[in-house]
C-alpha cells in the first residue's frame, strides 16, 4: 500500500512540474538556512562543555563596589591562590590559577649554533600549573605535561604548534626563547584541543616561570591583571554563590582593604564563558544566548516562510485536482486514504529538497565558517544530533505544510467535484490564503527592517567621532625593557618624512589594553571610591591623536609630577568647570602626587559598549608598551619599510610586527559586522523564498482566469489594467504585513540597541524604506506573470478549457 502511495505521488508530482519545482526550490532554501544556523548554535553551545567536571568549574572574578556599581575584573590578585592552598583549600576540590597571553615573539635555538629563527606566535599561550590538566581534560598524549608543569623553565606545546616550530618532528628537549626573556625546554607534546573552546592555548608554560618572566610583584596584593585568573573545582553539589560568599571573607581576613571599594568574588560557571561579554575569555569571542536565539527563530522563520509557500501554492492548486479526488472517492477511496496520498507526495518533496540542502550546505559551509570564523565539521552519520535534527524537521515540514492542503482536497464531494463546482474560493480556503501570505510577508520585513537598522548601528560605529584622530597611525607593541631607546628611536624615526610623528605610550587611546589605579584627588586622606583609567604617554601623545584640551595646557618633556584628566574624570570629582580643575593634586597609589596641567575632552578608551571611563593622562616611561607613527598614507609603504628597518637597528633581536589603529578599533565590532552579514544574507534568502510563493500564486491565478484575461482583452482592457487586476490582491497584504512588521521590528532592534551605551536613534527612514523595498521586489515579481498573462492572444485564451 505505501508503495502505491509513493508511486502516485512520484507520478502526480511528475505531472506538475512546476509546482513541484518551485515548492522545492522554497523549502530546498529555508531547509539550508536552517541546517546551517543549527550547526552554527550546536557548536556555539558546545564551547567546553567535553570537560567531564564542566558543571563544576568556576572562574573566581573580583567585584569591586563602589558609589556608582560594580566594576567587574577577570582577574585575581596573584597571592590569593597560595593563601586558599595553605589554609586546606577552604573547602575547594581543587583549584589552580594561570597567566594568559594573547601574542609572543619565539626564537627556536638551533642546537650548532645558528641564527635563531624568529616567529610572532599569535595564538593565545599560558602559563598554567599542573593542577590545571586535572581541573579540564585535555589529552595528554604519550608523555604526561604534569611534572615538567611543576618546574620553571618548562613548556608544553600543543602537535600543530610543535610541528610549526620543529618540522623534523622532534621537538622534545629541544629549547625555544620567551620574548627574549625566557629559555623554555620543551618537556612535552600534547594533541591539539577541539576549537570549541574558550582556552585555546598553543603553548602551556610552567606556572613556576612566571616570577622569572613578569615586571610585576606576584606576592602583593596590590597587583591585579585580568590575565591572572583563578578556576576552582567545588565539590559536588556545593552552592557557588555561598562558596563566594566564603571566599571573600576569608580573603578579607587575611589582606587590607581594597582602597577603590570593598572587594567581593563572584564565581562564574565554565558554561558562561562563552557567552558573557562583560568579563571575556582567552577565546576573545564571545556569542551571547539572545544571539544565539535569535539564529534558532530566524532559522524557523526561514522553514516557515517555506511552508507556507507549499501550502499557498498546493492550495491554489487544488482546483486541478478536484476532479482526480472526485474519481477516486467514487472509485472507493475514503478521507483517510487521500490525506495520506497528499501527504506522501509532501514528504517526497521535502526528502527531495532536504537531500538538496545536504549538498548545499556542504558547499555553503566552509563560507559559512569563513565569515563566522569558526571550525564546524559537517558530518550527517557520524553526528547523531544533526540527524535526528534533520529527521525531525523532515517529518515537521510534510506535517506542517502537508497536512492543510492535504484536509481541504480530501473533503471534496465527489459530485461537485465531478461537475466542476468547486470554485476558487471554496478550494483555497482565500482567509486562510491570504492571512499566510502577510505571516510570510510580515517575517520578511521584519528581517529586512533589522537588518537596515542594524546596518544603520555598524555604520555608526565607524563613522561616530572617538574623541581623537584613529586615521593613518601605525601602532607597534615595544620589547620588553625597551625604554633606553626611546628617544634615539623618535629621531631615527622622524628622519623619514613619510613618518609625521611618533608617540610612546602605555596603550593607544583606544585599544585592548588598559591601566587602572586607586587615587585621592586635592590632597584627600582617603582615596576616591572610584578607579581611573590610567594612560601613561609622553609629550608627544596629544598631538599624534589630536586630542583637544578643555583647559590648561599639555605637560612637556621637561616637566615632572604633572598629569592630565579628562573631562568625565572632572565631573566624577564634583569640580564645576575645567578650568577649576587646573592647579588641584592628585596621589596615584599613594605613591606618586602631581597636578592637574590640563583637562582633555572626552575620548573613547572602550568600545562603544561601554560608557567613557574616567583617566588620568601621566608620563611614566616604565610604563610605555606601545610606538605610535602617524605616517602620509600618500607614502605608505616607504613609511612601513622605513619603520621597520629603524626597528631592525634598534631591536635587532625582535621581530617587526605593526597594527594600523583603525583597524584593531574595528575588530571591537567583528561579532556584530559578522551577524550582520549573516542577518543580510538570511534576510536575502527569505524575500526570495517569498517571492517565489508569490509568483507561484500568481501563475496558478492566471491559469484559473485565462478566460476572464482574454474576454477583457476583447473588451478592450489593456496590459496595464490587466497587471492591477492581478497585482492589487498581493499588494494589499504586503501593505498589511508592513503595517503588523514595524512595530515588532521596532520592539526587537530596541531590545538590541540597549547593549550599546552609544547607539543610533531608530528614525521612520529604515522602515519606509524597507516597506518600499518589499512592495517593488513584490511587484516585480508578480508583474513578470501578470504582464505574460495579459500579452497572451485573447482568441487562444478563449478556446482554452
Amino acid at each position: 500500500m505505501l508503495k502505491l502511495y509513493f508511486l502516485t505521488a512520484f507520478r502526480s508530482l511528475l505531472r506538475n512540474k512546476s509546482y513541484s519545482l518551485l515548492n522545492i526550490a522554497g523549502l530546498t532554501l529555508g531547509i539550508t538556512c536552517s541546517i546551517l544556523l543549527f550547526l552554527v548554535i550546536k557548536y556555539e553551545l558546545s564551547y567546553d562543555t567535553y570537560h567531564s567536571k564542566a558543571d563544576r568549574i568556576y572562574r573566581m572574578n573580583s567585584h569591586f563596589g563602589h558609589r556608582d556599581g560594580v566594576e567587574k575584573h577577570t582577574g585575581i590578585r596573584f597571592p590569593i591562590a597560595t593563601l586558599i592552598r595553605s589554609n586546606g583549600k577552604q573547602g575547594l576540590e581543587n583549584l589552580t590559577q594561570l597567566y594568559g597571553e594573547e601574542t609572543a615573539q619565539i626564537n627556536i635555538l638551533s642546537d650548532n649554533g645558528e641564527a635563531p629563527k624568529r616567529l610572532l606566535e599569535d595564538n593565545p599561550l599560558a602559563f598554567v600549573e599542573p593542577e590545571f590538566f586535572d581541573l579540564f581534560d585535555y589529552e595528554l598524549g604519550a608523555t604526561d605535561p604534569r611534572p615538567g608543569l611543576a618546574e620553571p623553565n618548562n613548556v608544553v606545546l600543543t602537535q600543530s604548534t610543535a610541528n610549526k616550530y620543529f618540522p623534523d618532528g622532534n621537538a622534545l628537549g629541544k629549547v625555544i626563547r620567551f620574548n627574549n626573556i625566557l629559555n623554555l625546554k620543551v618537556t612535552s607534546v600534547i594533541p591539539d584541543p577541539p576549537s570549541n573552546t574558550d582556552f585555546p592555548f598553543v603553548m602551556f608554560i610552567s606556572y613556576a616561570s612566571y616570577k622569572n618572566y613578569s615586571k610585576l610583584d606576584v606576592n602583593s596584593f596590590d597587583m591585579l591583571h585580568s590575565n591572572h585568573q583563578l578556576y576552582v573545582l567545588l565539590p559536588e553539589g556545593a552552592s557557588p554563590e555561598i562558596k563566594a560568599a566564603e571566599l571573600s571573607a576569608f580573603v578579607d581576613r587575611h589582606r587590607k582593604e581594597d582602597r577603590r571599594g570593598t572587594e567581593t568574588f563572584f564565581l562564574q560557571p565554565l558554561s558562561d564563558l562563552h557567552f558573557n561579554p562583560d568579563y571575556g575569555n582567552f577565546g576573545q569571542r564571545t556569542i551571547t544566548k539572545e544571539i544565539i536565539w535569535s539564529m534558532a527563530i530566524i532559522g524557523a522563520f526561514l522553514v516557515l516562510v517555506a511552508c507556507i509557500n507549499f501550502v499557498n501554492l498546493a492550495t491554489a492548486q487544488a482546483m486541478k485536482r478536484a476532479k482526480e479526488v472526485g474519481v477516486r472517492k467514487v472509485l472507493g477511496s475514503s478521507k483517510g486514504q487521500l490525506v495520506l496520498q497528499f501527504i506522501g507526495e509532501t514528504f517526497l518533496i521535502t526528502l527531495v529538497a532536504t537531500f538538496c540542502s545536504v549538498i548545499l550546505v556542504e558547499l555553503a559551509l566552509p563560507y559559512l565558517n569563513e565569515l563566522m570564523e569558526l571550525k564546524i565539521n559537517f558530518s550527517i552519520l557520524q553526528d547523531p544530533v544533526l540527524l535526528l535534527f534533520l529527521v525531525a524537521e523532515v517529518l515537521l515540514v510534510t506535517l506542517f505544510a502537508g497536512l492543510y492542503p492535504a484536509m481541504i482536497l480530501a473533503r471534496f464531494q465527489p459530485i461537485a467535484a465531478l461537475k466542476s463546482r468547486i470554485n476558487t474560493q471554496q478550494v483555497a480556503g482565500l482567509p486562510i490564503r491570504q492571512g499566510l501570505v502577510v505571516l510570510q510577508f510580515t517575517i520578511c520585513q521584519v528581517l529586512i527592517i533589522c537588518t537596515i537598522l542594524v546596518n544603520e548601528q555598524m555604520d555608526y560605529f565607524r563613522s561616530k567621532s572617538l574623541g581623537f584622530d584613529k586615521d593613518a597611525v601605525v601602532t607597534i607593541f615595544l620589547p620588553n625593557q625597551a625604554g633606553q631607546k626611546l628617544i634615539p628611536l623618535r629621531e631615527e624615526l622622524l628622519s623619514n618624512p613619510a613618518v609625521r610623528q611618533v608617540s610612546f605610550a602605555g596603550t593607544p587611546p583606544s585599544g585592548n589594553f588598559t591601566f587602572g589605579s586607586n587615587f585621592s584627588f586635592n590632597n584627600s586622606s582617603e582615596d576616591a571610591s572610584f578607579g581611573a583609567n590610567m594612560k601613561y604617554a609622553d609629550a608627544s601623545y596629544l598631538d599624534l591623536y589630536d586630542i583637544k584640551l578643555a583647559a590648561g595646557r599639555a605637560y612637556t618633556s621637561s616637566d615632572s609630577a604633572v598629569l592630565l584628566i579628562n573631562e568625565t574624570m572632572r565631573r566624577k570629582l564634583g569640580v564645576e568647570s575645567a578650568a577649576d580643575a587646573i592647579g588641584k593634586t592628585i596621589s596615584i597609589g599613594g605613591s606618586f602626587k602631581a597636578s592637574i596641567v590640563g583637562v582633555v575632552e572626552d575620548f573613547h578608551q572602550n568600545s562603544l559598549h561601554a560608557p567613557i571611563d574616567p583617566s588620568i593622562v601621566v608620563a611614566n616611561p616604565e610604563n610605555y608598551l606601545f610606538l605610535s607613527a602617524k605616517i602620509d598614507m600618500n607614502q605608505k609603504q616607504e613609511a612601513l619599510s622605513h619603520l621597520e628597518k629603524v626597528w631592525g637597528m634598534a631591536y635587532p633581536d625582535d621581530v617587526f610586527n605593526y597594527e594600523f589603529l583603525d583597524e584593531t578599533i574595528a575588530d571591537f565590532y567583528r561579532d556584530e559586522a559578522r551577524q550582520n552579514k549573516l542577518f543580510k544574507i538570511f534576510s536575502f534568502i527569505a524575500i526570495f523564498i517569498g517571492c517565489l510563493g508569490l509568483y507561484g500564486l500568481v501563475a496558478f491565478m492566471a491559469a484559473q482566469r485565462t478566460k476572464e484575461v482574454g474576454i477583457r482583452k476583447v473588451m478592450g482592457a489593456s496590459i496595464f489594467h490587466i497587471a492591477v487586476l492581478f497585482s492589487k490582491e498581493f499588494i494589499k497584504l504586503v501593505l498589511i504585513a508592513f503595517v503588523l512588521a514595524a512595530p515588532i521590528a521596532y520592539y526587537i532592534i530596541s531590545l538590541w540597541l540597549e547593549d550599546f551605551t552609544y547607539r543610533i536613534s531608530i528614525g521612520y527612514s529604515p522602515f519606509v524604506l524597507a516597506g518600499i523595498a518589499t512592495l517593488l521586489i513584490a511587484l516585480l515579481t508578480m508583474s513578470t506573470k501578470a504582464i505574460q498573462a495579459a500579452l497572451a492572444n485573447p482568441v487562444v485564451s478563449l478556446k482554452s478549457e
